[in-house]
């Protein structure tokens, strides 16, 4: 990522959009490890339930959802996680995600129901280590009993 970043930014600020591949299986369900793709334009308005590219100060390229905003500091968190990150500055975004692919159909961010999932997924936060813990005991179960 660090290599295309620079590329990456003149396509956006030409008013293009870039296609990626996704890594990483923080933002499951919604975005599966090499298999989800999504479509970034240049950032404009964030708000709330946009999903950013941005670079931590690390180094690390990360997409996360918009938890919170506060002028120009943003609270993102994973949709597979519960730890909010705090403080990311609105330099350090490059892009935010418009469009995303799943079994080869692309859907737009601003569709309704992307709208109710994002909205709903956020409301479920406080429970998700709830969940993903019983759905990982229950794959776990189904795994030794088929043995």
């Amino acid at each position: 990522m660090e290599a295309i970043s620079p590329l990456m930014g003149e396509i956006l600020a030409s008013g293009a959009s870039v296609e990626l591949t996704t890594t990483g299986n923080s933002m499951k369900p919604m975005l599966l490890h090499r298999i989800s793709k999504v479509r970034l334009a240049s950032p404009v308005d964030l708000k709330k339930g946009d999903i950013p590219l941005y670079c931590r100060d690390n180094g690390t390229y990360v997409l996360h959802r918009i938890v919170d905003c506060d002028g120009e500091t943003f609270t993102l968190c994973g949709d597979a996680q519960w730890r909010l990150e705090p403080d990311i500055r609105r330099d350090q975004i490059l892009a935010v995600v418009t469009h995303y692919c799943r079994r080869g159909r692309w859907i737009s961010c601003s569709a309704p129901g992307y709208r109710l999932y994002w909205k709903l997924w956020l409301l479920l936060r406080p429970l998700r280590r709830l969940v993903f813990g019983g759905a990982r005991r229950i794959v776990r179960a189904l795994q030794k009993r088929r043995q």
